[in-house]
C-alpha cells in the first residue's frame, strides 16, 4: 500500500511499532548483563540520495541513530539486530540534471537492520538486510511548492547493507556503512530507490570489544 502523508502513522507510531520498541529493549535489558551479548549505542550522520529523481549525489544529510544488541557466536563471528531512527532523502545541487521535478526530498524512518559480523583485530566488517517502516515524509518540486499532499510513498522499505566497523579503544569505534533499497519508493516509479552512506559514532557498553594486546618488544 502507498504511504499518503496524511496517513495517521505520520503522527503516530503503529501499534507493531510500539511493539518493537518495547521487544528491544526488554531484550536489551534481560541479556546485557550475559557474556553471550554486547550491547552499543549509535550515533551519527547519512548522506542519502535516491535513483531515478535525476537529483545526483549524496548530498542530502540526515540523522542516523539508536541501538545496537549482538550474540556473540566465537572470537570472530556475531549476528543480532539494531533498531534506528533513519533519515534519508535527496536535494538538488549542482549536479542535478535540470530536467528533474524534484528539488528535495526529507524521510523519516524507523529501521531494523539484521546484521552478521566479522570481527578481525581492531575491525569488525558487516553485512544483512533491513527492514524499514516510513514514519512521514515532505516533498518540494523543482519551484520550491510543497508536493507532499500529492506524492505517494511506500511505507514498507527493504534494504541491503555492508560496512566496517574500527574500534579506538574497547568502548569506543568509528562505523561506516553503505546501504541500497532493493523495493521501490513508489511502484508506479520503477527504480525510484534510495542509496546512503552512514557515519557513526559506535559506544559498547560494559567492558566493550576485546582488543589486541600490544607487541611485546624483544
Amino acid at each position: 500500500m502507498a504511504y499518503r502523508s496524511e496517513s495517521i502513522n505520520a503522527i503516530y507510531f503503529c501499534p507493531m511499532q510500539k511493539l518493537l520498541f518495547l521487544s528491544f529493549f526488554l531484550f536489551f535489558a534481560t541479556s546485557a548483563g550475559a557474556q553471550t551479548f554486547r550491547g552499543s549505542a549509535l550515533f551519527g550522520v547519512n548522506f542519502s540520495q535516491i535513483d531515478g529523481d535525476d537529483l545526483n549525489g549524496f548530498y542530502q544529510p540526515g540523522l542516523n541513530a539508536g541501538l545496537r544488541v549482538v550474540a556473540i557466536l566465537s572470537d570472530r563471528w556475531r549476528v543480532g539486530p539494531e533498531i534506528l531512527f533513519s533519515q534519508q532523502g535527496a536535494r538538488r545541487n549542482a549536479n542535478t540534471v535540470n530536467i528533474s521535478p524534484y528539488d528535495r526530498f526529507r524521510l523519516n524512518t524507523l529501521e531494523v537492520p539484521l546484521m552478521v559480523y566479522f570481527k578481525d583485530w581492531r575491525i569488525t566488517a558487516e553485512a544483512g538486510f533491513s527492514y524499514q517502516r516510513l514514519i512521514n515524509f515532505s516533498a518540494l518540486d523543482s519551484g520550491g511548492q510543497d508536493i507532499t499532499e500529492v506524492t505517494e510513498f511506500e511505507e514498507n522499505l527493504v534494504a541491503f547493507k555492508a560496512g566496517a566497523t574500527i574500534y579506538f579503544s574497547p568502548n569506543w569505534g568509528m562505523n561506516m556503512r553503505w546501504s541500497k533499497h532493493l523495493s521501490d519508493f513508489n511502484r508506479q516509479a520503477p527504480d525510484f530507490r534510495g542509496r546512503t552512506v552512514s557515519l557513526r559514532l559506535v559506544y559498547t557498553f560494559g567492558d566493550g570489544e576485546e582488543m589486541p594486546q600490544p607487541i611485546e618488544e624483544q
